[in-house]
């Protein structure tokens, strides 16, 4: 048995890093407080604040069958608003592993799910117009299968994002002012999950960022 740890820090970044022309348009901030399930001495660390930028630091933990959890699953809530029709994309880099047998990114869950109105500011449509991308809306804690050799996969992973992918698009989020506030726009949870399996020794760690940018124009 051996111990290994895996780190994936998600350092977002919106266009409102950019300057106050942005600042007014786009902007992406925590959802909430991320949470961590099934994992054995792993954690997660990040601001609860809707009014907080997001940067969130997961430690998996212990992924060997030492941990004797069936999955161990990462939950982070992203808050995004706009004045204008806006796209969401997801981009990560890091190293991976020679071993093909130690963990890759094809190895790490990645879905979004639970797409909701923050409050009395967020802009409501009348028809679905938001759009979770193909692969991404699923929940991998739930939708986890084994391939033939073994391995668990899932529908979408870390790898599907490792170069600039557009996850989420729509209409315009936000009402009223266009400063950041607790119910001027829209959450969904990013969710994160690894199945303690057999791995070779290594560590693995990894830095997603996710921008928020103009999007195609869709109709409310």
């Amino acid at each position: 048995m051996h111990s290994l740890r895996i780190t994936i820090v998600f350092c977002v970044l919106s266009l409102a890093c950019l300057g106050n022309v942005f600042a007014q348009a786009l902007d992406i901030s925590s959802g909430g407080t991320p949470t961590i399930t099934g994992a054995l001495g792993g954690s997660v660390s990040g601001a609860s604040s809707v009014l907080t930028d997001l940067n969130v630091t997961v430690n998996f933990g212990e992924i060997s069958p030492v941990n004797t959890n069936n999955i161990v699953k990462v939950v982070v809530p992203v808050a995004i608003r706009s004045n204008q029709p806006y796209k969401v994309q997801a981009a990560v880099i890091g190293a991976t592993n020679a071993n093909p047998q130690a963990v890759q990114r094809t190895d790490i869950g990645f879905g979004i799910r639970n797409f909701r109105a923050m409050g009395s500011n967020s802009r409501v449509c009348t028809n679905s117009s938001h759009i979770i991308y193909t692969p991404f809306n699923n929940d991998p804690a739930t939708s986890a299968t084994i391939a033939a050799n073994g391995r668990v996969t899932y529908p979408s992973t870390v790898n599907n994002i490792s170069t600039a992918t557009t996850v989420l698009s729509g209409p315009r989020l936000s009402n009223g002012n266009n400063n950041r506030q607790t119910n001027d726009g829209y959450i969904f949870d990013a969710i994160f999950t690894i199945t303690p399996q057999f791995f070779a020794a290594g560590v693995t760690s990894a830095t997603i960022t996710l921008t928020i940018s103009a999007g195609p124009t869709v109709p409310c």
